[in-house]
């Protein structure tokens, strides 16, 4: 009996240590593993964050806007834009007052719009008088609005696009008959060697 308690007591007291070895509660403490984990990446500051894209859009007046890498420009023409030459102009120039450059090769595109109580319209003629009576054809395939002789009325809108091509001098004239010979005209350059579009008053 003497040796039973013995051996009792000896085996809570290893029981008692080996629970005192784990912890309170006897709860099996973590293991740390020293495996190899990728290095956490530091936060980017605000700072040096990467800009947005600005767009490749170049502004250089309120009636031209152009893209150096896709090549191409956009216009407004603005028909009888103010009084000068008693309303028969474009963007206000008319007589070859205003000068456009495009490069060769560029396309263009055009939003036309009418600003006078009359019919006014656009197309591209070559540089060279007298100016058609009545234009039909134009110089550079597809640079024209919707009905040329006749005209768009008081607010219409057009637009059209073309290639700016081959390289010579042309003109923007209104094809309404009349209009073109009393100064509806402006000056279109198409250029070999300019590298970007260009718009020029006199």
């Amino acid at each position: 009996m003497k040796v039973l308690r013995v051996a009792a007591v000896g085996a809570a007291l290893l029981v008692s240590t080996a629970s005192g070895a784990q912890g309170s509660g006897a709860a099996t403490p973590k293991r740390h593993v020293n495996a190899s984990k990728p290095a956490a990446t530091p936060a980017t500051p605000a700072s040096a964050a990467v800009p947005a894209t600005a767009s490749p859009e170049v502004k250089v007046n309120e009636f031209m806007t152009y893209d150096p890498a896709a090549k191409t420009v956009a216009l407004r023409l603005n028909s009888a834009h103010g009084s000068a030459n008693g309303g028969l102009n474009f963007n206000g120039g008319s007589a070859g007052s205003v000068t456009i450059t495009v490069p060769l090769g560029w396309s263009v595109s055009w939003a036309f719009k009418n600003e006078d109580a009359i019919p006014h319209s656009a197309i591209v003629l070559a540089n060279k008088l007298p100016f058609p009576a009545q234009p039909q054809d134009p110089a550079i395939p597809r640079a024209y609005t919707n009905d040329v002789t006749g005209g768009l009325t008081t607010g219409m809108t057009d637009q059209t696009s073309f290639k700016a091509a081959p390289a010579a001098q042309y003109v923007i004239a209104c094809g309404v008959p009349g209009h073109a010979p009393s100064g509806m005209w402006i000056r279109l350059d198409v250029s070999a060697d300019a590298k970007v579009p260009t718009y020029t008053t006199k």
